[in-house]
């Protein structure tokens, strides 16, 4: 018994370090930074698999550098900011930069690796984010909570929701449901 509650133990650590960058947040962006490949931040991503015996080789990209976001946390929701600043660092794909029209307010949420953003547009004193944009919260998608016809949904809606799906998870995991 006693190796079971130790493993377990083990593994919720090894959970909460994973996640630990994991957070939602909400603030006023200050900067977004465009990099090319090769500048400081920005690993070209062809030199780390070049071949070390110095081969002929090709790499191709359709990448287009990176990315970064600069925000100034005004609340967060999930997870730790860090700090009353946080910069959202990502590459930038095929289809361009993800961080665009980013003027004002935002939420922001980083899950691992993957950043997704909305404007936060206030109606009525409640945050409403765009479900097209900020696509899902902890495997909650936005567009199933019924977006307006504007495309919004009510930021409160979808915590509710990722506090209902986490506590379902909790009962999983000790065997109560």
């Amino acid at each position: 018994m006693i190796n079971v509650k130790a493993c377990a133990l083990v593994l919720l650590a090894c959970a909460a370090q994973a996640s630990a960058q994991d957070v939602l947040l909400a603030g006023k962006a200050q900067r977004v930074v465009l990099l090319a490949y090769g500048a400081q931040e920005c690993p070209d991503p062809c030199a780390a698999r070049a071949p070390q015996d110095g081969r002929p080789w090709v790499c191709i990209n359709n990448g287009g550098g990176c990315e970064h976001m600069d925000v100034a946390v005004n609340q967060v929701f999930l997870g730790e900011a860090g700090g009353t600043r946080r910069v959202f660092k990502k590459g930038i794909g095929e289809w361009g930069p993800s961080f665009t029209d980013w003027r004002g307010e935002v939420v922001v949420s980083q899950e691992g690796d993957r950043i997704s953003w909305s404007p936060a547009h206030m109606r009525g004193g409640k945050i409403y984010i765009e479900s097209k944009k900020l696509r899902s919260i902890r495997n909650v998608k936005t567009s199933d909570l019924g977006p307006d016809a504007d495309d919004l949904v009510a930021l409160d809606a979808v915590l509710d929701r990722v506090s209902q799906a986490d506590a379902r998870q909790q009962r999983r995991s000790i065997g109560k449901e």
